[in-house]
């Protein structure tokens, strides 16, 4: 046999065609990087039956080192084997940590430190990695992941969430990224979320988006929930959103609300406005309840929420407004609030003024609330259980 044809039995016997020197490869690649991996996972639970923190300390290793250095070698491992896809052996490192704890405090500790550990350069294969995991623990981790990511470059994750296939998944990376995203720029936010295919996905990033914007920019909040189509998680977006400019411009946030043709919506809105304006501006929320809202549930809630902050500012001013309503529960119950919040403040003052009542049922309530309320504070100012500053005042 010729040195040429001995050659080609050879390679032959031993590596019958390219598959065959390809697995080979393969093989050789997956004991090495089972033997690397079994090195970091020693490394990172400090060694068999030691403390991991103590061993941890003693060697100089820190965890976000070792899952960097895990996600180096799983991407260097995919590149030397081209096509062929590894064992999941990385998503198992990294949620190994979260599954060893069943108390519920030490396990969202564990959550964090794992999310915290992955360098931020890493932060897109370690989500990939762990993309379609079913586990509770992977759940739990990729929103803490597409936020940390979302928190350093939120348009690359929001490039990312918003090419992952229609699932949970992706409508939990939406969420996430859009309240990093609005946190840090709210017109860029907006933008990418307008960009969005029509469906439930947008609507909850929208949303998500919008609550962030309320809370520094109520206004912009508003015309983007203006965008979206009529919903119960709409509308509640809504007046949380106008509760908010309440705060800053009443009389701006109330025209509005007067501006909307929805009925019931209005009469929502109308009412979150009076409520967050009664301690700034007690007289424009008692005008708007008295004058732009239908008697009714709503008027009557914030009646008695509108007494509620007024009254903390100026009880006189709001125990006139009280001494004008219809004789209602609501009024009754107006009654009560402004008398609880106002004896603590001044119990003089508020024993006069029920004194000060025409005879009839709103003297009736007043004194009643008067006396209840002193009741339960008697026992704090005198040892007998009975204020002998108060009660006179009531001639009781």
């Amino acid at each position: 046999m010729q040195a040429g044809q001995y050659t080609r039995a050879a390679r032959s016997m031993w590596f019958p065609n390219s598959l065959g020197l390809t697995l080979m490869r393969t093989r050789l690649t997956l004991i090495v990087f089972s033997a690397s991996l079994l090195l970091v996972v020693i490394l990172m639970h400090g060694g068999a039956g030691g403390h991991r923190e103590n061993n941890d300390k003693s060697i100089g290793l820190e965890p976000k080192a070792s899952i960097a250095g895990l996600l180096a070698l799983h991407r260097g491992a995919i590149t030397r084997l081209n096509d062929f896809q590894l064992p999941r052996t990385l998503p198992a490192t990294l949620l190994a940590p979260i599954q060893a704890e069943s108390d519920p405090e030490r396990r969202s500790e564990a959550l964090d430190e794992v999310a915290r550990s992955v360098p931020i350069a890493d932060l897109r294969d370690a989500l990939n990695s762990i993309a379609g995991d079913l586990s509770p623990e992977a759940a739990e981790l990729r929103p803490l992941l597409a936020r940390r990511w979302a928190e350093a470059d939120p348009g690359q994750a929001a490039a990312w969430a918003s090419a992952l296939p229609e699932g949970p998944d992706r409508r939990a990376a939406l969420e996430q990224v859009a309240i990093a995203y609005a946190g840090r720029d709210v017109p860029s936010a907006t933008g990418w979320v307008a960009a969005l295919p029509e469906g439930d996905d947008k609507q909850a990033a929208t949303l998500t988006i919008a609550y962030e914007a309320s809370r520094n920019e109520p206004v912009e909040a508003l015309d983007l929930a203006s965008t979206l189509a009529p919903s119960p998680q709409r509308d509640d977006l809504l007046v949380h959103a106008i509760s908010q400019w309440s705060g800053i411009d009443s009389t701006n946030a109330a025209a509005w609300a007067l501006n909307v043709t929805d009925h019931d919506l209005q009469q929502r809105l109308i009412a979150a406005v009076a409520i967050a304006s009664a301690q700034q501006n007690g007289l424009l929320a008692a005008t708007l309840a008295a004058s732009r809202l239908g008697t009714g549930d709503e008027q009557d809630r914030a009646s008695v929420s509108i007494v509620q902050r007024w009254a903390q500012q100026a009880p006189e001013a709001a125990a006139e407004w009280v001494s004008q309503f219809p004789a209602t529960p609501s009024r009754d119950a107006a009654v009560e609030n402004l008398l609880a919040i106002w004896i603590g403040r001044d119990a003089a003052a508020a024993g006069n003024w029920v004194n000060e009542l025409p005879p009839g049922s709103l003297r009736d309530v007043g004194s009643a609330a008067y006396s209840q309320v002193v009741a339960q504070l008697a026992p704090a100012s005198s040892p007998s259980g009975v204020s002998t500053n108060i009660v006179p005042l009531l001639g009781l």
